[in-house]
């Protein structure tokens, strides 16, 4: 006889939330900040309005689907439930690409600026050692995976209000545009609307990850209630980070045609605003937190295929398990 595979609820909203924002890792900002500066020529921040206004449509949809289907498994339950199992198994598969391309996202992006703050290494040694800890870390177990993301956060947040504070001290002591106000983060004369569409179209990768709790519905009390209200702040609050801190780098560095390197942007403007100290502090920060999620959603989603999927295609086939 077949059976469910039933979880504990004990999350409320405030660790969903956590781990919505830990999945999306809000330093992901510095990722593309240079490259899509550059594009945008300088309108960033109006790149990210425009990329958080249409993740807000998808956010509504997934919370939509939660109410319908409270259910782990996310695209994979929802293709499943309402269209039919045979469509569902191919959404699962493709999902499982999700979890396969975040952790090399993450990968080359720590060995880009571990390799920019230790160029005597080469980058794909570094890759190597974060995937050997990575790797390590997991198979020690998931309360050793919970501490180091939760410690990886706190780092995440304390950088974060470290980048808002020195930024606006330099802003008021006439460093970068010598201003708090401008609207040329918004609009500048040199650029145009479909630059910013273009920036946007690069910027939906930083919200990669924002409907990760919906695959912890099934753990999560009065999952048709909280996951939908979860979904809509880690995408509201990740968008206004991501343009708050956008804002004040593009005041605190105007000049984004100068990176050395756009791809390690962030290690520029984190030198210039507190000093070699800080710098080091991103650049030692690994790309990691999503990581420690990924593999354990990943062993239970392939458990999920290989026990629902198969036996339903099975069941339609043969007409037995």
């Amino acid at each position: 006889m077949r059976t469910e595979a039933e979880f504990k609820r004990v999350l409320t909203l405030f660790p969903v939330v956590l781990f919505g924002l830990a999945y999306m890792v809000p330093l992901t900002v510095f990722t593309t900040y240079g490259i899509v500066s550059q594009l945008t020529k300088g309108m960033l921040p109006a790149a990210y309005i425009v990329t958080l206004l249409t993740m807000l449509f998808t956010a509504y949809s997934y919370g939509r689907m939660v109410k319908a289907y409270p259910y782990a498994g996310s695209a994979y339950t929802y293709a499943q439930k309402s269209l039919n199992p045979h469509i569902g198994f191919c959404a699962g598969w493709i999902l499982l690409l999700d979890y396969l391309f975040l952790p090399m996202l993450n990968y080359l992006v720590s060995d880009i600026y571990l390799n920019a703050e230790f160029p005597s290494l080469p980058a794909w040694a570094w890759s190597l050692l974060v995937i050997i800890i990575v790797t390590l870390i997991n198979v020690r177990g998931i309360k050793l995976v919970a501490g180091v993301n939760f410690a990886l956060i706190a780092f995440q947040f304390i950088f974060i209000t470290a980048f808002i504070i020195l930024s606006i001290k330099g802003l008021l002591t006439g460093e970068g545009a010598g201003t708090l106000f401008s609207t040329l983060p918004f609009f500048n004369p040199d650029g145009s609307v479909s630059l910013v569409f273009s920036g946007a179209a690069i910027l939906c990768l930083s919200f990669l990850g924002f409907d990760a709790v919906t695959t912890i519905s099934e753990e999560t009390v009065n999952a048709k209630k909280i996951i939908p209200r979860a979904i809509f702040l880690v995408t509201i609050i990740g968008g206004v980070l991501f343009i708050v801190i956008s804002y004040l780098g593009q005041l605190i560095y105007p000049d984004y045609m100068s990176f050395n390197d756009p791809d390690s942007a962030g290690l520029e403007i984190a030198a210039l605003i507190g000093g070699n100290a800080f710098k080091a502090l991103r650049g030692h920060y690994l790309q990691t937190p999503p990581l420690f999620y990924l593999y354990q959603r990943l062993k239970e989603l392939s458990q999920r295929l290989c026990e629902n999927d198969c036996k339903d295609v099975c069941m339609e086939s043969t007409g037995k398990y």
